[in-house]
C-alpha cells in the first residue's frame, strides 16, 4: 500500500472506529513481527506496545535477564508514534525526537510500554511514555515529539 493509501486507509478506519483493523495492521507489518512488538488499542489516546514473547535478542548484557537498551528505545519510539493516529487524515506524521530516562533495570516478562499526548502546539505533540515491567512498576520513562500533518 502507497502512502497515499495508506493515509486514506487509515483516516476512514479511525473515522469509522475500527481499531481494530489498525491494530491487526501494526502487529501484521515486519517491524513489529521483526522485533517481536504487539500494539493494542483497546484504549486509543493511550496506546500500548507489548513485546509479545521474549526472545534472546530482548536481553541486554552477558548473561543479564534485563531488557535491552536497543528494543526499549524501539518501544518507546513506537508508542510515541502511535499517539498521532488521530491525526493521520491530516497527513503524514513522524516522530521527531524522543528523550528516555532509565531509571531501573528492565526485568523480563511481561513488558510494556503506554503513552499518551499531553500538549499540541501548532503541528507538534509533545508526549509522554513509561515502560512497566510484568510487576507494573515503571522502570523508564520517556518524552517525545511528533510532527504532523507532514505534506
Amino acid at each position: 500500500m502507497d502512502k497515499k493509501n495508506f493515509k486514506e486507509w487509515i483516516a476512514s478506519r479511525i473515522e469509522d472506529g475500527d481499531w481494530n483493523a489498525i491494530e491487526r495492521h501494526f502487529n501484521e507489518a515486519p517491524f513489529s513481527r521483526h522485533m517481536g512488538l504487539m500494539v493494542v488499542l483497546d484504549e486509543p489516546v493511550r496506546p500500548r506496545c507489548v513485546i509479545r514473547e521474549e526472545m534472546p535478542f530482548h536481553l541486554g548484557g552477558v548473561g543479564q535477564h534485563f531488557i535491552n537498551g536497543a528494543i526499549i528505545s524501539a518501544m518507546f519510539d513506537f508508542v510515541i508514534g502511535l499517539t498521532a493516529l488521530k491525526y493521520a487524515s491530516q497527513g503524514n506524521f513522524a516522530t521527531s525526537n524522543v528523550n528516555i530516562k532509565l531509571l531501573r533495570p528492565v526485568e523480563k516478562g511481561g513488558v510494556y510500554a503506554i503513552a499518551e499526548c499531553r500538549h499540541k502546539i501548532g503541528r507538534r505533540l509533545f508526549v509522554e511514555s513509561t515502560l512497566y515491567n510484568g510487576k507494573d512498576e515503571p522502570c523508564c520513562f520517556a518524552t517525545g515529539e511528533i510532527r504532523v500533518a507532514i505534506k
